[in-house]
C-alpha cells in the first residue's frame, strides 16, 4: 500500500496558526492599533527611521527633523 501524501500547509493556514498561538497574538494586535491610530505613510517613515537607530545608533538620526524644530 503506497503511503499517503502529507498536504503542505498553505501561506495563510501558517499565518493564522501563529497569530492565534500566545506569542504573537499581540504583533496582530499591535497591527491594528497601527492601522487605526496612524496612516500607513505615518507608519512606513516610523518603521524607516526605527531601522535607522538601530542600524546606525543614535547619531545616525537627524532629530531637529524628527521633532520639527530648528
Amino acid at each position: 500500500m503506497a503511503a499517503k501524501r502529507r498536504r503542505k500547509p498553505c501561506r495563510g493556514e501558517i499565518e493564522d496558526r501563529l497569530l492565534s498561538e500566545k506569542r504573537w497574538s499581540g504583533l496582530q494586535e499591535q497591527t491594528e492599533l497601527q492601522a487605526r491610530n496612524h496612516s500607513e505613510r505615518e507608519n512606513c517613515e516610523a518603521r524607516r527611521r526605527t531601522r535607522e537607530l538601530l542600524e546606525g545608533g543614535w547619531g545616525s538620526i537627524d532629530w531637529i527633523d524628527v521633532y520639527g524644530q530648528k
